[in-house]
């Protein structure tokens, strides 16, 4: 079924518009009248319980394709009706259930039809409205038309993301009357091609765009996390994907990009790149990947790995021989001659084994010897862990877990390879800083850390017997007029003494500094967005405080 919803401010246009069409007929409702004065005069007294509301008349639409079975007056009543619950009810939930375009947040069709069941019974009868018959098209259609408010309590229907409520009630409707299914909107809304663009798929294959979005789709099937979305993108896809974020912390926003055969002026390959929400605006944003497709993240758990990724990512290098690589840049903790080539493919078809069945199976018995006593997950671990050390590449490590008795699948495999690559990433030596750049790296810390620090202590600590914060791995402790910052593995990372001068200006000096790293400058920098906003919070609290005690 198709469905359309509106709220606006014309009892009279709407249902005069709805119920003198030809052919129109009104088949349900709650209401006394039948003309439009009686209708509108009815629905006028309700609005009155509540003046302040902007669109008080509601009009909502379903129409049944013809192909479909017809439904006699007394079932369309019975659909519409219901349909008109489903929304009221759907825009009352609050937390992941409100979430309809997320099956597995949103609330379960048994629970939804139950409490549409008691509205029905109990609530329904206390909105004014009307259902209209249309056969006047191919298909028939009904018009709902209803005050928002309640007659009871004067409280009105929230409009909120009514657009997705009216489609997921279609979608229940159409499996309880046995009716054909429609894809919801965010399941199948896309930019359609143009003429040149169609014109280019004939003559070239699919265009870089398109190439782009089926991408994203499809590594985004089995919800990864945002640094396994972008890995596996240009592991698998030869896509490019970077995140950028704003100077004071937070994402600004990710883009895509892909080598359609354009050359710079120097013979460098040029890409195509798009930002996420022009390459498609209702899926590839950063927010819309996650809410849309579910890429899970998590900015203290992903943003390290994340712009370690994009480091890489972008100093990568796309040779003549059709053969990426990503050249790593000194800084990185990983070693030069570490690096993350695929062949390059010309669609997003999946790349072929390197490796013979008969060749997977010898190498995973020969990088299995001395794990037998290991568990199949722990063991084939560390299996991907051998094998990546042994210069195998990932798509050579993932044909050698399928041939584990666990028999992995292709997913499960390159999860297996991430996580193995990520262990032999955290084990390489950080390369060692001269004394120059040791000393600016600390002094870049402390300058972060300690007003973030003291305005911690005196923020969460306040009126409390406690003298210290724990971390995530670390604790923040005050010692006297010293600050102490304590990591559980690396020990003290810093000790400073903190004073006010005659000014009121803080002070600080030293008393020891331990192995700094950037991580911990990056910890601090989120402590500090995040103290930020809890000052934020509690001044506006304070500000509606005081505005109510006026």
């Amino acid at each position: 079924m198709i469905t359309k919803v509106k709220a606006n401010k014309s009892f009279r246009g709407t249902t005069k518009y709805v119920l003198e069409k030809e052919k129109a007929k009104i088949i349900g409702g709650n209401m006394y009248g039948k003309t439009t004065n009686e209708l509108v005069e009815q629905f006028t007294l309700s609005a009155h319980l509540n003046p302040q509301l902007k669109d008080p008349c509601y009009h909502l639409m379903l129409s049944v394709p013809k192909n479909d079975r017809t439904l006699n007056d007394d079932e369309l009543a019975n659909l519409s009706q219901r349909h008109f619950a489903n929304v009221i009810v759907l825009s009352r939930l609050k937390g992941d259930e409100a979430q309809v375009k997320q099956p597995d947040k949103r609330i379960g069709d048994a629970k939804l039809k139950q409490l549409v069941d008691e509205f029905i019974e109990s609530e329904l009868p206390a909105y004014d409205f009307f259902i209209a018959r249309h056969s006047d098209k191919e298909n028939d259609h009904t018009h709902i038309v209803a005050s928002r408010v309640n007659n009871l309590d004067g409280k009105s229907i929230r409009t909120w993301n009514n657009y997705a409520h009216s489609e997921h009630s279609a979608r229940l409707l159409e499996r309880e009357f046995n009716l054909t299914p429609v894809q919801n909107s965010w399941e199948s809304k896309r930019k359609a091609m143009t003429r040149n663009q169609l014109e280019r798929v004939e003559r070239d294959g699919l265009p870089g765009e398109e190439i782009m979005r089926r991408a994203i789709e499809q590594v985004a099937v089995n919800k990864p996390t945002m640094p396994e979305f972008i890995q596996r993108l240009w592991s698998e896809h030869q896509i490019k994907a970077v995140v950028s974020y704003y100077s004071q912390g937070g994402v600004r926003g990710i883009k895509f990009g892909i080598d359609v055969g354009s050359i710079n002026e120097d013979g460098s390959l040029r890409l195509l790149w798009k930002q996420g929400g022009n390459l498609n605006k209702y899926k590839c944003s950063f927010k819309k990947l996650q809410t849309e497709l579910g890429v899970s993240y998590d900015p203290l758990r992903d943003d390290p790995e994340i712009k370690r990724l994009t480091q890489m990512i972008e100093s990568a290098t796309i040779r003549q021989d059709n053969q990426q690589t990503i050249d790593y840049p000194s800084s990185n903790k990983l070693t030069d001659n570490l690096r993350l080539s695929t062949n390059k493919t010309e669609t997003i078809a999946s790349i072929k084994p390197l490796l013979t069945q008969a060749q997977a199976v010898d190498l995973y018995n020969y990088y299995s010897t001395g794990l037998d006593q290991e568990l199949v997950t722990d063991r084939d671990k560390e299996i991907a862990d051998r094998a990546l050390k042994d210069d195998r590449s990932a798509p050579e490590v993932e044909e050698i877990l399928k041939a584990s008795p666990a028999r992995w699948t292709n997913d499960e495999a390159k999860a297996l390879v991430l996580i193995a690559n990520n262990k032999l990433v955290s084990q390489q030596p950080l390369p060692e800083l001269k004394p120059v750049e040791k000393q600016h790296q600390e002094q870049e810390l402390l300058a972060i850390a300690v007003p973030v620090g003291v305005g911690i202590i005196n923020h969460f600590l306040k009126d409390t017997d406690r003298n210290s914060l724990r971390f995530k791995h670390a604790t923040l402790s005050k010692q006297g007029r010293e600050l102490v910052y304590t990591h559980d593995e690396r020990g003290e990372l810093f000790r400073v003494a903190v004073n006010r001068n005659a000014e009121g200006n803080l002070e600080y000096s030293p008393v020891n500094v331990g192995e700094v790293c950037v991580e911990d400058i990056e910890t601090w920098q989120k402590a500090k967005q995040i103290l930020q906003e809890y000052i934020e919070l509690q001044q506006l609290q304070k500000t509606q405080s005081k505005g109510l005690s006026r």
